[in-house]
């Protein structure tokens, strides 16, 4: 009987963090809160640059690029993340976008990260910024996940796919690192 009490609590506040970060991420963004955001983009950027050997060229032949400066998972065995991000680099002016995701399996715990998404080619670039829908990880297009080696270099056996993510600035523990299923929805500036 305990149990389930205990576990109808843990639910009942994942479901509410699920709601509450998903609402976040999913809602119009006003002008002050875009100017945020690109701040922390360019923020994000520079520190990612400065710590990893070889993005500026990675950078420089992108056709896209895409900064999620803060994404914040949590779960207990059903997990939830969301985070606003801001296209960069791809289009006359910024695009932006929130991110959630909706997962289940051997989930614990609560993080924060840092994401780049770099769009190589300029049908991925398409694929992602046309229309208003959402855009999924996994459905609408397969990512790599790049590495960093030691010293800061970046493992460039992943760094010609037609898109790949950099995930990087980890804070919390979380027992989950899977990227598929993220979906990304253009956000509105008013």
């Amino acid at each position: 009987m305990v149990t389930r009490r205990i576990r109808a609590g843990v639910m009942s506040a994942v479901i509410t963090l699920g709601v509450a970060l998903s609402g976040q991420a999913m809602a119009m963004i006003t002008e002050k809160d875009a100017a945020e955001l690109d701040a922390k983009a360019k923020a994000t950027l520079t520190k990612f640059q400065a710590e990893t050997k070889g993005a500026e060229a990675v950078f420089a032949n992108a056709k896209g690029i895409l900064v999620c400066p803060k994404i914040t998972k949590g779960g207990l065995v059903i997990g939830v993340e969301s985070g606003n991000c801001v296209l960069t680099k791809g289009a006359p002016k910024p695009l932006y976008y929130g991110t959630t995701a909706l997962k289940g399996g051997l989930l614990v715990g609560v993080e924060s990260y840092s994401m780049i998404l770099v769009l190589n080619t300029a049908k991925a670039l398409a694929n992602f910024t046309s229309g208003s829908r959402e855009w999924e990880v996994g459905a609408d297009a397969s990512v790599a996940v790049a590495k960093i080696g030691a010293g800061g270099a970046l493992d460039t056996t992943n760094l010609k796919k037609d898109i790949v993510s950099f995930i990087f600035g980890g804070k919390g523990l979380m027992g989950d690192v899977s990227f598929e299923g993220s979906r990304f929805k253009k956000q509105d500036v008013k």
